[in-house]
């Protein structure tokens, strides 16, 4: 039998990643548990400024296209959708903020960190003490919803992709979870879970989550 597995990302994301699973055999239910919202920008950035990611909601929001300029993005993911808006000369780091500050070159440059409102780790900060002038912009806000998106009595698995998401799923009013199994991006995004089953990808991507899901090989 199909197993129904609940995809729990915004869109456009929600649908390329329902796409992935449907591929790899599953039956996919979107049902967002964040929303994002824009917040509109007034703060001019300059064309010298090197810009950072840590998600693609930053790089969908920020109003900024490619010309060209250099960016930093926390993952491949996020890098992916930065090529779609136009950037090209891009470094992805590793999938978390530690390995993300790692992989920044020092610059005499503005460095400006385009966020939601809700961030995790510390990327400017750290990069303030490394004597670079980094600051950060707020590009969107995201919101949890509060009640449940779906019938958990029609789904066997969730995809979850963010710590926020995560969080949001537990906060939820309480439900038996004991026959959902949760495949998590990062070990990050699985910590909030409790003792929910869960399995992690071996790196933040869609196609090693969706291989964390098959069985071990014995």
């Amino acid at each position: 039998m199909t197993t129904r597995i609940w995809i729990t990302r915004t869109e456009p994301a929600a649908q390329r990643s329902a796409d992935a699973w449907r591929e790899a055999g599953f039956e996919p239910v979107i049902a967002p548990l964040l929303t994002v919202h824009p917040i509109p920008q007034t703060e001019a950035i300059s064309d010298q400024a090197t810009l950072i990611f840590t998600s693609a909601h930053g790089v969908r929001h920020c109003g900024i296209k490619g010309h060209g300029r250099l960016i930093y993005t926390v993952g491949d993911a996020t890098a992916c959708v930065a090529r779609e808006y136009g950037f090209s000369h891009i470094v992805s780091a590793g999938g978390d903020w530690k390995s993300l500050v790692q992989a920044i070159e020092i610059t005499e440059n503005p460095i400006v960190h385009m966020s939601g409102e809700t961030i995790r780790g510390a990327v400017v900060e750290t990069l303030t003490e490394r004597g670079m002038r980094a600051r950060r912009q707020i590009v969107y806000t995201t919101n949890s919803v509060t009640n449940w998106p779906v019938d958990l009595e029609q789904i066997e698995a969730v995809a979850l992709y963010s710590p926020m998401a995560s969080s949001t799923l537990m906060t939820l009013p309480k439900r038996d979870l004991s026959n959902l199994t949760a495949y998590c991006l990062s070990p990050n995004v699985a910590a909030p879970l409790g003792r929910l089953k869960t399995r992690i990808a071996e790196r933040p991507t869609e196609a090693a989550l969706i291989a964390c899901s098959r069985p071990a090989e014995v």
